[in-house]
């Protein structure tokens, strides 16, 4: 039977597609800096330039998560090279918690070796765990299995 041809009419609906990443991550380059703190003023900065909130409308969310003063001009402070601000770990939480975007901590977690995903991932992860564990089992149990016939 002759391969069919493809039909130059027909369009490939997946020519383009590119899945939602998992881990969301900053474009290659995009906080690049001198040292780690610069790097995080880089991210808060482009957090915050990509949420669609204004710095005020995040401050305000931030200082009503964390029940604390926060203000425009503390954000300008954490996003800004220039200044000695370095942004606290809770103040990190309420930016991600506020704008919804964890790329800056997982810019935090790389050198660790580490990466934060959505919850709704956790029983995925869970279950290759739990994979990983049937498959070691399974290759103790052949090589027992091994060596009681080979002791026959």
């Amino acid at each position: 039977m002759p391969k069919r041809r493809p039909v130059a009419a027909n369009l490939d609906l997946f020519k383009d597609y590119q899945p939602a990443p998992v881990v969301e991550r900053y474009v290659e380059g995009s906080v690049r800096a001198y040292d780690l703190a610069g790097r995080l003023s880089k991210a808060v900065a482009k957090t915050l330039e990509e949420s669609g909130m204004g710095r005020a409308e995040v401050a305000k969310a931030m200082a009503d998560l964390l029940q604390d003063d926060m203000s425009k001009n503390m954000l300008d402070n954490y996003a800004s090279q220039a200044k000695e601000h370095v942004i606290s770990a809770l103040r990190l939480f309420a930016l991600v918690a506020v704008t919804g975007d964890p790329r800056a901590l997982n810019m935090l977690l790389a050198p660790a070796g580490m990466i934060v995903v959505p919850a709704k991932y956790e029983p995925l992860i869970e279950r290759e765990i739990a994979k990983e564990e049937l498959d070691r089992l399974q290759r103790k149990i052949n090589a027992a299995d091994a060596a009681w016939r080979a002791g026959k």
